[in-house]
C-alpha cells in the first residue's frame, strides 16, 4: 500500500508548470530589469571595485523569475556573465580569457542562480498546482451541490404525487 502524503497530491496536473504570464510583457521587463541591475552595479562600481561583479543580476534573474517565469530570467542570467565579465572584473573594458579566480567567480555565479531558480520554479508550480486544485474542489463541490437540489427535487416531486 502506498502511503500518500501533502507534498504529491494524487491529482498529476500537467498545466502546473503554465503559472507564469506569457505576454511580450515579461521580455521587456526582463530588458528594464537588466538594465537597472547594470546601472546600479555601475553606480556602485567606485565603491565596489572588483568585488560581487554579478551580486545584482543575481538579484534580478531571481525576481524576474519569480515574477515573469523561466525563459525570461534564463536569458537574464546567460546575459550577465560577459557583462558582468566585461564591466566590472579587471581589466576593466576589455575581453580577456578568464583565469582561476574568474572561473570559480562565475561558477559559482552560475551554481547559485541555477539553485535559486530550480527552488523558486518547484515553488511556484507548487503554488499554481495547489490553486488549481482549490478549483477543482470548488467546482465538485458545486457540481455536488446542484446534484443534492436535483435529488431533492425529483424527491419531493415523488412525495407529492404520492400524497
Amino acid at each position: 500500500m502506498m502511503v500518500t502524503s501533502t507534498i504529491i497530491p494524487r491529482i498529476r496536473l500537467r498545466n502546473a508548470r503554465a503559472w507564469a504570464p506569457r505576454s511580450a510583457t515579461r521580455w521587456v521587463v526582463a530588458l528594464l530589469v537588466f538594465l537597472a541591475a547594470f546601472l546600479v552595479r555601475y553606480a556602485l562600481h567606485d565603491l565596489l571595485g572588483p568585488r560581487f561583479p554579478l551580486v545584482l543580476f543575481t538579484v534580478a534573474t531571481v525576481a524576474v523569475h519569480f515574477f515573469y517565469g523561466l525563459a525570461p530570467a534564463v536569458v537574464l542570467a546567460l546575459a550577465s556573465v560577459p557583462v558582468a565579465d566585461f564591466f566590472f572584473v579587471p581589466p576593466y573594458l576589455e575581453l580577456s580569457m578568464p583565469d582561476a579566480e574568474d572561473g570559480i567567480l562565475m561558477g559559482f555565479y552560475v551554481l547559485s542562480t541555477v539553485v535559486y531558480m530550480v527552488l523558486i520554479q518547484y515553488l511556484r508550480r507548487a503554488q499554481y498546482q495547489s490553486v488549481l486544485l482549490a478549483e477543482i474542489a470548488e467546482s465538485r463541490h458545486l457540481m455536488l451541490m446542484d446534484s443534492e437540489a436535483d435529488r431533492a427535487a425529483v424527491e419531493a416531486e415523488i412525495q407529492s404525487r404520492e400524497g
